[in-house]
């Protein structure tokens, strides 16, 4: 897959010694605490300093600005998702490919569901674009994932188109998952079903 870069967001270099890899954790990990409890845009960088228990001046040693550190979030919560899709699929939900199709909504459904930070940052309409943008390359990674694991089962293309038409497969699911935010402020069962019918519709013009 090409890299991207993303217009506006300065990566930080990943600090080398410990005590610096410790706080740059602990203010993602104040990150996830804040977005648990605030809306993202009451958040500030130093908000997330100071919940860290960081001094604001140091922070900078590690991100440019609060956008960094929600950037660097939604690449931990990627993890999650790539976690979650690598667990061993039961026989009763790959009968068929539109059975997997539909048990890796399901799973993506689950970790939204168990992450008001990942709804809030990944799925949420008021998230700013630029992580939006950032949060695509993670995409990708968990696409890749998803293209590996319906390799394993069914015999699909092994193509790049292909592999990209999973990282699509996830952009429309969850499309339905940011509508049932909108909606009705969590991810509705019926909004579930809607993902996995736009979805299999969507693979269906990939797979025989």
């Amino acid at each position: 897959m090409p890299n991207r870069q993303v217009i506006g967001l300065r990566k930080p270099p990943t600090p080398t010694r410990k005590r610096g890899r410790e706080r740059r954790e602990k203010m993602i990990k104040a990150a996830y605490d804040l977005l648990c409890i605030q809306e993202i845009e009451e958040i500030s960088f130093r908000d997330i300093a100071a919940r860290a228990d960081v001094p604001e001046g140091s922070a900078y040693h590690f991100f440019a600005n609060r956008f960094d550190v929600f950037t660097a979030l939604a690449a931990s919560l990627s993890e999650d998702f790539i976690a979650a899709h690598r667990k061993p699929v039961p026989a009763s939900k790959r009968r068929t490919w539109q059975d997997l199709a539909a048990h890796l909504v399901d799973v993506g459904a689950a970790v939204y569901q168990s992450s008001p930070p990942a709804r809030q940052l990944l799925i949420g309409s008021k998230t700013p674009p630029e992580i939006k943008l950032a949060d695509r390359v993670n995409d990708e990674a968990v696409g890749r994932v998803m293209y590996d694991v319906f390799s394993s089962y069914f015999d699909i293309q092994k193509t790049e188109e292909m592999q990209r038409a999973f990282f699509f497969f996830i952009e429309l699911t969850d499309l339905f998952f940011s509508l049932s935010i909108i909606e009705h402020q969590k991810i509705a069962p019926a909004m579930i079903d809607e993902a996995k019918r736009a979805g299999i519709a969507y693979l269906a013009t990939y797979i025989d």
